[in-house]
């Protein structure tokens, strides 16, 4: 075996409550390094709405899991204005840092996520604002300050998805950078995370951010779409086995891709599917250990196949 196979990768899961994701929690906790649970949604005022889990807690202190708890912007369905209003007001920004401290002494985790989504572009400036602020006031605390990021292949300020995150800035004022190499496809069908596309995303992150604070986000769910596109249907792995056996579909493995694809037709109409399977995760798990990576967080406990836990052990 190679050398890069060999390396100890941050074994990390994000969680999102559903029955799936605490069964899986249960069964291998103990196989876990950090959890990264989506509990914590942010106010006008500068609060949390916390959606906490008792009986996922309980696990993550019965096995010793330390907890990165995710700070989002979905608390309301105004998800853009209600990020772009905290940015924005110095005292907003300041109220939920002093409550995203008080909740992390309350329950003990061991830091923050922060997941921020549709950060419009012209707020670049004031997110590495905030993410520094955090960090000045968490990390003498004792807590680690870590940040989810969506893909990116260059630096492009404009981009109305991305462009608010500049991954030199945020690698610098940040513990830990969580690249989100995933949806490369999502309104057209194609594979959810190439290797070719992950590959990329890398090779630009790595260019501005060193690899002992890099995490590459992997997916482990799949893509059902009609023919012609639009927002397709997520599946868990087991979805995915169901729906295949249901509508006598054969898998094929794209080889290029390095991900495993099927078709079928229901209805008149003809559908295509791209999942993620232990295969493909084998594949950007070899990539992260070749790149140095501090490890991996994988989207999202629940979902997987169950073969990635053999990799991983």
């Amino acid at each position: 075996m190679s050398l890069t196979l060999e390396v100890e990768l941050e074994n990390n899961w994000y969680y999102v409550t559903s029955p799936s994701s605490l069964a899986d929690l249960r069964l291998h906790a103990g196989e876990i390094t950090k959890l990264i649970p989506f509990w914590f949604g942010i106010t006008p005022q500068g609060g949390l709405v916390d959606q906490s889990e008792p009986e996922a807690i309980a696990l993550t202190r019965a096995y010793r899991i330390p907890v990165l708890a995710i700070i989002h912007n979905f608390a309301s369905p105004q998800y853009e204005w209600l990020i772009h209003l905290v940015l924005t007001d110095s005292n907003l920004r300041t109220a939920l840092v002093e409550n995203i401290l008080a909740m992390l002494e309350h329950y003990g985790f061991a830091g923050v996520n922060i997941d921020f989504e549709f950060v419009p572009p012209e707020d670049r400036s004031l997110l590495t604002a905030f993410m520094e602020e955090l960090s000045a006031r968490l990390r003498p605390a004792g807590y680690q300050v870590t940040i989810s990021v969506p893909a990116q292949l260059e630096d492009n300020p404009a981009h109305p998805f991305s462009g608010a995150f500049s991954y030199n800035d945020l690698g610098r004022v940040s513990d830990q950078v969580y690249i989100l190499a995933y949806d490369e496809h999502f309104a057209l069908p194609g594979p959810v995370a190439s290797i070719g596309f992950v590959r990329q995303v890398l090779d630009y992150a790595l260019s501005v951010i060193t690899p002992e604070k890099v995490k590459l986000g992997m997916p482990v769910y799949g893509y059902d779409w009609p023919e012609w596109g639009g927002v397709p249907r997520t599946l868990s792995h087991s979805q995915v086995m169901t729906l295949a056996r249901h509508t006598g579909a054969s898998f094929r493995y794209d080889e290029e891709a390095q991900a495993p694809t099927f078709e079928y037709s229901e209805d008149g109409v003809r559908h295509i599917v791209w999942f993620e399977n232990a295969r493909s995760f084998r594949a950007k798990l070899d990539l992260a250990r070749e790149r140095g990576l501090a490890g991996i967080g994988v989207w999202r406990l629940g979902l997987e196949d169950p073969a990635v836990w053999d990799l991983l052990g």
